[in-house]
């Protein structure tokens, strides 16, 4: 597992997908977004993620989308890796997107699949992925998250795309552990790097050579996370499991059990570490009274690490 290079560049380790905090009337919360970095980044994160699904990437307008990737370039400056996502419905949003990335010198994006028309065959997969490997010479993380975007990159065209040298990293959170086993052994005959994003797979993932995470709540609890990645690289399988099974419970709870909005959850979650206020864009709705009253009581939740 390899840490973060000198040009912050993205290898491994914990990189956040980072939450976008917003005031009511839907703009970037500035003071809060710098507080949940800071948060992460102190906790030793290799890498925040900004503008990805936990950071309504696909939600905000395009104005605050702009200003939460300004914030997340001035906030992460020098001290992390730092990728912003280009999600969108179509390659020329994806390529607007990238244009304004490049403006702020990010060194890396994580790409995914257009969505809402979702692709259906592997020429429509590397039409996307080659237009925006073209676009710019930042690092792309390829992002297979067919949950969202409803459609999944086959093994083939991410063998292509590391063949060509077009991507360096893959962000894996499908959840689908025969896809994931498929996808590392192409990535490592080929020397390129897989990050779990299904936390209920860390454990699993490290074990059997991810090259990091890529974990949700680790907006909330970086430190957790941070100590499972550390615990797998000197082989302390023990407390790996120990990590995971507290992991397991936390996400448990912030998360919703996941019969509700799972970004609702860990927004909130954040708002009772006193950052930001809990809400997040319309339609989706912020948690109720009840739903409330188990994330606040994980701020006494025993820590393992």
């Amino acid at each position: 597992m390899e840490n973060v290079t000198e040009k912050k560049e993205i290898n491994g380790g914990v990189l956040v997908p980072i939450i976008t905090p917003v005031d009511e009337n839907e703009n970037v919360d500035e003071k809060a977004f710098r507080a949940v970095i800071r948060h992460c980044i102190d906790a030793g994160a290799h890498g925040i993620f900004a503008g990805g699904s936990a950071g309504m990437g696909p939600l905000l307008a395009d104005d605050q989308w702009q200003r939460a990737m300004e914030i997340a370039k001035d906030e992460t400056e020098g001290r992390a890796g730092l990728a912003g996502g280009v999600i969108a419905t179509s390659t020329r949003r994806a390529l607007e997107k990238i244009d304004i990335l490049k403006r702020l010198d990010f060194p890396s994006m994580v790409v995914t699949p257009t969505y809402y028309i979702s692709l259906k065959t592997e020429k429509e997969m590397l039409s996307h992925f080659s237009a925006c490997r073209e676009a710019t010479d930042m690092q792309m993380i390829t992002y297979n998250i067919p949950g969202c975007v409803q459609s999944t990159i086959p093994v083939s065209v991410i063998e292509y795309m590391a063949e060509k040298g077009w991507t360096d990293l893959i962000k894996e959170s499908s959840g689908d552990r025969d896809y994931f086993l498929k996808v590392l052994g192409v990535c490592q005959r080929l020397s390129i790097g897989v990050m779990q994003g299904n936390e209920p797979d860390i454990e699993w993932g490290l074990r059997i050579g991810a090259a990091g995470i890529v974990p949700v709540c680790a907006n909330y609890e970086p430190e957790a996370f941070v100590a499972a990645v550390n615990a797998a690289t000197q082989e302390d399988f023990q407390q790996l499991s120990e990590l995971q099974e507290h992991i397991s419970s936390v996400r448990e709870v912030l998360l919703l059990g996941e019969d509700k909005n799972w970004i609702a959850g860990i927004m909130y979650g954040l708002s009772t570490l006193g950052m930001g206020i809990g809400r997040p864009v319309r339609p989706i709705q912020e948690l109720t009274e009840d739903q409330k009253k188990p994330i606040d009581r994980l701020k006494n939740f025993s820590k393992v690490y």
